[in-house]
């Protein structure tokens, strides 16, 4: 590992220009600087940053849980322009390639990695923007006008149950306000990255101005993708994207709040990465694939204060998302007529369309704080919650090679409902000690059906089904130390609903058309607060998952011919630390650090094929990975971010033993703020560090898998961009 010469330039500069302005140790917020309207104006006072995807939301310092929270400008200042750009450094959090944008994400190791033609929506770990939820659908993951992203890490089983075994991701975003504001932001960079947005907000009736409100933001980013398809002499791994999103908030009176939201997202990005020498920079297929994804999504939260000592919420979502994802198997330009030193060549083209529609609807009562007790219960949160989820898939596969053609048409149906009845109680033993627990029973029933014809052979038809019942819950005992440092010590108990599975070769009698419930026992203890006078600020969680009825997601075959399902093992375990520091040097540079540690294990099983699985180290659990820098944060003047990222090799799936690269990856930022503009030149990977985001290990020519001959394949992280972004508030 090594600590590059420019973050120590940099820190020095940032060091010397704090030390110069220095009146007084202050705390500043997570927050990139913002640009006052006019020496007159008022100072603004920033509440305290506060976690609203727990049940029970919460001030970050308050809250029992390993969560980290990420400040939306202070992301945009430091060039995270996608979540995909934060992944890295979240704390026992690793995400999955393989497509344009991240969409698959695991959190201590739980979590899907995939969701090809055999595979099932991924609900392991919840992405939410807002009361929207696209789990498995990361793409649409922009950072543009957002408040703060949220990761919670463990089951979260009381609030989400069986969509959140790992646990949550949530995007807030920039909620309407009764005065007007805005900003317009646009960026150029490397890779002839080419970005406009702009966002605004305020007061639809002036008389009253709290009565109507709104804010509309508005995106679109094209970039090159940093690839170069050789073959076609263009840029086949290039995005297009537009993202859109309406806010509107109504009091009609004083019993009434009502929040809706729209929203849109388009990504018309091409998906190019492998090549056969694993060069990283260039691809030479024929045929390229596509990732395309249009959603369109509704929300509806109404909160009621008519009740006495309790409120009633409704939260109503719908969302409707197409996708396409294609990929030229064979990453070379071997055509029907191969040249004839190339008898070894075959053409293979996989292509997986998506329909997919959700709709959710949550009804919960919450007691008034300080006047909804009822006897031993201080507070309390009852509820119900029902969704469904449809999703249709078309897949076509065409391969040939000298003297042989075969061609697959494949369609599935997939049908998801989830019905659930939850509770919430808390008991104050006295001003610095409570008991929460939470309960969460949950129904879950799937369907679905599969018709299926390759060239030469059967159709293929069945239509499998799961139906359980669930319950999980968690019990959290809380003790204040100290105002404004907490202890905690919880034992949760999440799950992973079984499903079906639903592929084009899968082998009936052999393969598991279904797959069973797999239970978590997570123990944790933990503590965050603020010492040195509030100059420190941090928290620490110390975690232990026991997996039972452990789901493994499985494929097998070679080539383009390879199988999908997931089946159970036996128990498997997960334990480690997550902490996070920052503390403050001298008025408006921080220091700030996290560091993540992870061991696992899993018990050798048998799959229902019959073939076995050697008991080992569970995939997406590097042994560490930590995050250092350095922040300078002035309301105006020059502002700046250097930190290092780094994490260590880990295993990317059972389905081989090769493992991704360890790396270290620096981040950088500086800029000016004066009146209503900011300027920030920012470079993500600055030294280029060369790393993995996605590893294959099979054998991908005729001769190569007719021989059992397995190589290694890599789809490199993305290399140095260096880019400039201004804005103007309003």
């Amino acid at each position: 590992m090594r600590l590059p010469t420019q973050i120590l330039l940099l820190g020095a500069i940032l060091t010397n220009s704090a030390r110069a302005n220095e009146t007084a140790p202050a705390v500043e917020p997570t927050a990139a600087p913002k640009p006052a309207a006019s020496a007159a104006d008022a100072p603004v006072v920033l509440e305290p940053v506060r976690v609203t995807a727990d049940l029970w939301e919460t001030p970050l310092e308050k809250i029992p849980a390993s969560v980290s929270v990420y400040d939306g400008a202070a992301l945009q200042a430091s060039g995270v322009r996608h979540f995909g750009d934060l992944a890295g450094q979240v704390p026992n959090l690793t995400y999955t390639g393989g497509s344009s944008r991240p969409r698959y994400f695991q959190i201590r190791g739980i979590g899907e990695n995939s969701q090809f033609e055999g595979e099932t929506p991924d609900s392991s770990v919840a992405f939410k923007i807002d009361d929207l939820d696209f789990t498995g659908l990361g793409g649409v993951g922009s950072s543009f006008d957002v408040r703060q992203i949220e990761v919670l890490r463990g089951p979260q089983a009381g609030a989400f149950g069986a969509n959140a075994a790992g646990g949550l991701v949530q995007i807030v975003t920039n909620s309407p306000t009764p005065y007007t504001t805005g900003f317009v932001e646009g960026s150029v960079g490397s890779d002839n990255l080419r970005e406009v947005g702009a966002a605004a907000g305020g007061s639809l009736t002036p008389a009253t101005p709290e009565k109507l409100m709104f804010r509309v933001a508005a995106q679109h980013g094209q970039s090159d993708g940093f690839r170069r398809n050789a073959t076609l002499g263009r840029d086949t791994n290039a995005r297009d994207e537009d993202f859109v999103r309406l806010k509107l908030t109504w009091n009609p009176n004083r019993l009434w709040r009502w929040d809706a939201t729209l929203f849109y997202a388009d990504l018309d990005n091409g998906y190019d990465e492998f090549a056969l020498d694993n060069n990283g920079e260039r691809t030479f297929s024929d045929q390229p694939g596509r990732d395309l994804q249009e959603s369109v999504a509704g929300g509806l939260r109404g909160v009621y204060s008519g009740i006495e000592s309790a409120t009633l919420t409704t939260v109503t979502s719908v969302s409707g998302t197409d996708s396409a994802y294609s990929y030229d198997a064979d990453w070379t330009a071997w055509r029907d007529v191969p040249p004839v030193n190339a008898t070894d060549g075959y053409s293979g083209f996989e292509d997986i369309v998506r329909d997919r529609t959700a709709f959710s609807e949550e009804l919960r009562l919450d007691s008034v704080p300080e006047q909804g007790g009822i006897g031993f219960v201080h507070r309390w949160t009852l509820g119900a919650f029902a969704a469904r989820t449809d999703e249709r898939t078309r897949y076509t596969s065409d391969y040939a090679e000298p003297g042989y053609a075969e061609q697959t048409r494949m369609n599935a149906k997939y049908r998801s409902d989830n019905l659930a009845l939850f509770g919430q109680i808390g008991h104050d033993f006295d001003e610095r000690n409570r008991l929460v627990l939470g309960l969460r029973g949950e129904g879950v029933s799937q369907d679905g059906s599969i018709t299926s014809v390759t060239t030469g052979g059967a159709p293929l038809s069945f239509s499998p089904d799961y139906n359980d019942v669930l319950a999980g819950g968690k019990l959290t005992f809380e003790h204040d130390f100290a105002p404004g440092r907490l202890a905690y010590a919880s034992v949760a108990r999440g799950y992973r609903g079984g499903g079906v599975n639903l592929d084009r070769k899968i082998v009936v009698g052999t393969d598991p058309l279904s797959f069973e419930t797999e239970t978590l026992w997570n123990y944790e203890l933990g503590a965050r607060g603020r010492w040195l006078d509030s100059r420190l600020n941090g928290g620490l969680a110390l975690f232990y998952t026991d997996r039972r009825n452990t789901q493994f997601r499985n494929a097998v075959g070679a080539g383009n011919s390879y199988r999908f399902f997931t089946d159970n093992g036996d128990d498997a375990s997960v334990y480690g630390l997550e902490a996070e520091l920052d503390y403050a040097l001298v008025e408006h540079l921080h220091a700030f650090a996290n560091a993540a540690t992870m061991r696992s294990s899993f018990e050798t099983f048998r799959y229902t094929s019959g073939a076995s699985e050697q008991g080992g180290e569970l995939p997406n659990t590097p042994d560490y990975g930590f995050t250092l820098g350095l922040r300078y944060q002035p309301p105006k003047g020059v502002f700046g971010r250097v930190e290092l990222v780094a994490r260590d090799d880990y295993l990317e799936s059972l389905g081989h033993q090769e493992r991704r690269s360890a790396h270290e990856v620096v981040n950088a930022s500086i800029g000016y703020a004066w009146t209503r503009w900011s300027v920030s030149l920012w470079a993500r990977n600055l030294l280029d560090e060369d790393y993995d985001k996605r590893v294959f290990y099979f054998a991908n020519t005729p001769a190569a898998w007719n021989a059992g001959i397995d190589s290694r394949y890599t789809s490199r992280a993305d290399p140095r961009q260096v880019g400039l972004t201004a804005r103007y508030d309003f």
